[in-house]
């Protein structure tokens, strides 16, 4: 490496590092005061930067608040990692993902999420943004897939339901803008976690499982 490549690599390292720091601060002053009640100037102030830098890797406090999301994504996708690593079923795999979910519910990753989500300005942007978001989540929708394959092979799951249904009812039960009203339920995100996750599973059981009249033998042929 040239002395001139040295150069651009050190500054590139230390851009990534700013603005990691960047989304670092926004995140959590807007866990602290609300996305509405922080400004960008509060953001640079917390990195001990000039808010002019801030706008150098953000235009706007929407792009800022879309890095999050992105960040989430990415966040998800190495715990799905992780879970699909681990020993066990995949019902076990898919209650790991309830939990993990639901229990974001106890931080204040919740109430930014639950206020971003509010934001007209922000949904704009999420809709601008659309296309790279679908790219994004790509990957954590394949994790998915692959465990709900697994369990419907296991005979965990009804193999006559597709599996294209079960997961759109399964991100339907996990999007953060689905957890304000079980949270104000006042359980903990962990009993929030079971009833949820009960009410996906016998949604997707074995038919023989959900209905097991049905396939039990006449009663004058029983003993």
């Amino acid at each position: 490496m040239t002395v001139s490549e040295r150069v651009v690599s050190l500054r590139e390292r230390q851009r990534q590092e700013r603005e990691r720091l960047i989304v670092r601060a926004a995140a959590d002053l807007f866990m602290e005061r609300g996305y509405h009640d922080t400004s960008m100037e509060d953001i640079a102030a917390r990195v001990g930067i000039a808010k002019g830098t801030v706008y150098l890797h953000f235009a706007s406090k929407e792009d800022l608040a879309l890095a999050l999301f992105e960040h989430g994504i990415r966040g998800f996708l190495c715990r799905l990692d992780a879970i699909l690593s681990e020993e066990g079923t995949p019902r076990g795999k898919l209650e790991a993902v309830f939990a993990g979910a639901y229990g974001a519910m106890a931080d204040g990753s919740f109430q930014f999420f639950s206020t971003v989500m509010r934001s007209p300005e922000v949904i704009a942007r999420l809709h601008e943004k659309r296309q790279t978001l679908a790219e994004l989540w790509k990957e954590p929708m394949a994790r998915l897939t692959e465990i709900l394959e697994a369990g419907k092979a296991a005979g965990e799951f009804d193999p006559d339901m597709p599996t294209p249904i079960m997961l759109s009812l399964l991100l339907g039960l996990l999007g953060p803008h689905r957890w304000e009203f079980p949270a104000a339920s006042k359980q903990s995100p962990t009993e929030i976690a079971r009833h949820v996750s009960r009410f996906f599973f016998k949604g997707i059981a074995p038919s023989h499982l959900d209905h097991p009249s049905e396939h039990a033998p006449p009663a004058a042929s029983r003993p």
